[in-house]
């Protein structure tokens, strides 16, 4: 049985207007400034306004990269239950040298890149059997244990 938790629709529709009516602007810029200053000032400030245009673009990207980035809200996350195993599978930013996880108590604490930390209930005495990351996707292989006992792993992916 699969779990699908939260829901995220990403639209790229304003980044992209954005950029279209950025670059419109730049191109008027600089045909007014061909025209009107002729010569070398009117490169140097076609030049000056094209590096203003990438400056902006460039903030406007980072911008809504930060949007983007899942808050405990809307993120996104599959739990598949299959007879005596569990598949976890989410995003989580990285690098990979930064993405842990620990299992204590019934919950699985999830570190990714940044300040990203994410905690999510699982059954009590589980084992991991696989765990893999690979392009920001971690997924993780449980076994169902025998007796229910309170367990305390830690790992590393």
């Amino acid at each position: 049985m699969a779990q699908a938790h939260g829901e995220r629709r990403p639209s790229n529709l304003l980044r992209d207007v954005i950029l279209a009516v950025s670059v419109a602007i730049a191109i008027l810029l600089l045909i007014l400034i061909f025209k009107i200053k002729g010569g070398l000032i009117g490169m140097v400030l076609g030049a000056v306004t094209v590096a203003a245009l990438i400056y902006w673009l460039r903030e406007v990207e980072r911008i809504f990269r930060q949007e983007t980035q899942p808050d405990e809200a809307d993120w996104l996350y599959e739990i598949i239950e299959n007879g005596e195993n569990i598949i976890f599978i989410a995003r989580v930013p990285g690098p990979p040298d930064k993405v842990k996880v620990k299992i204590a108590d019934g919950t699985m604490e999830i570190r990714g890149g940044g300040d990203f930390l994410r905690r999510v209930e699982i059954p009590r005495g589980v084992k991991i059997l696989e765990k893999s990351y690979s392009n920001g996707v971690l997924r993780i292989k449980f076994q169902r244990a025998a007796a229910s006992k309170s367990s305390r792993i830690s790992s590393q992916v």
